[in-house]
């Protein structure tokens, strides 16, 4: 199985970002090790799960939210619609578990390449 310290809060896998990898011009270490203060700013979806002592968004008891729903780059094109595809990896992780969700969104990752 994959490593999941790379799953994130809202889920996405950070292993995915180019900040992550050192390829572009900025550096992050990943959300999980910059505690929700990414190389963009400050989180508010990591502030949200911290405050309210759970996993990741998928176990609150108000997901999906407006806040975890809306919570993408406008600059990326594509932003509404991972959003929508992390929702569900979220409901998926809740109910099967973290490396389960893991694999599923890499599938996912290689059906775009």
């Amino acid at each position: 199985m994959g490593d999941v310290s790379t799953l994130t809060v809202c889920g996405h896998d950070c292993s995915y970002c180019p900040a992550f990898g050192g390829s572009s011009n900025h550096i992050c270490p990943g959300c999980n090790i910059a505690k929700g203060h990414p190389w963009w700013g400050v989180c508010k979806l990591y502030g949200c799960v911290d405050e309210n002592d759970i996993a990741h968004c998928g176990v609150c008891p108000d997901f999906p939210c407006k806040l975890q729903v809306n919570h993408y780059d406008p600059d990326n094109p594509h932003g509404q619609r991972n959003a929508v595809i992390r929702t569900g990896i979220l409901a998926y992780r809740a109910r099967h578990g973290d490396h389960d969700a893991l694999a599923l969104l890499r599938k996912i990752k290689d059906i775009e390449k």
